[in-house]
């Protein structure tokens, strides 16, 4: 399972979890029930995942840049193969919108956020040296507190 591409960061992605379910309990007009239940499920995942989330927040105390970067890099990268889920899904959307102008815009955006996020992954690919360079040597002068 560590060949999971989530598993690197699955501390930070719990810990944005978290933060969701504190702003759930805050919102006025949901049930007490699915509150609880929604927190239980985070509370499942930290279970199964303890390892693997006391291990990324080892990671992230050590070298926060680098888990940053890491986060990051795999949010782009769980984006485009969640494409292959998002676009059938969005095409049945938009076959069934009655509203026709909300099934244009589905699609419109549909077509630039794969475009953009083509773009961004290609050339990720054929500048990788590059990019890397700079985000590890040239950017993190810049950031303060950063190794």
């Amino acid at each position: 399972m560590e060949q999971n591409i989530i598993l690197k960061s699955i501390s930070i992605f719990i810990f944005l979890w978290s933060i969701s379910i504190v702003f759930l309990w805050f919102r006025p007009k949901i049930e007490f029930f699915w509150k609880i239940i929604a927190t239980a499920i985070l509370l499942l995942f930290f279970y199964f995942f303890k390892k693997e989330i006391m291990a990324g927040y080892a990671a992230f105390t050590a070298d926060w840049y680098n888990a940053l970067i890491t986060f990051l890099r795999e949010i782009l990268l769980l984006l485009f193969y969640n494409l292959f889920i998002f676009w059938p899904l969005a095409l049945i959307i938009i076959f069934y919108k009655a509203d026709d102008i909300g099934a244009e815009r589905l699609l419109k955006f549909m077509c630039v956020f794969t475009l953009m996020l083509c773009v961004v992954i290609l050339g990720y690919v054929y500048y990788k040296e590059g990019v890397d360079r700079f985000i590890y040597e040239k950017l993190i002068d810049v950031i303060p507190f950063a190794k």
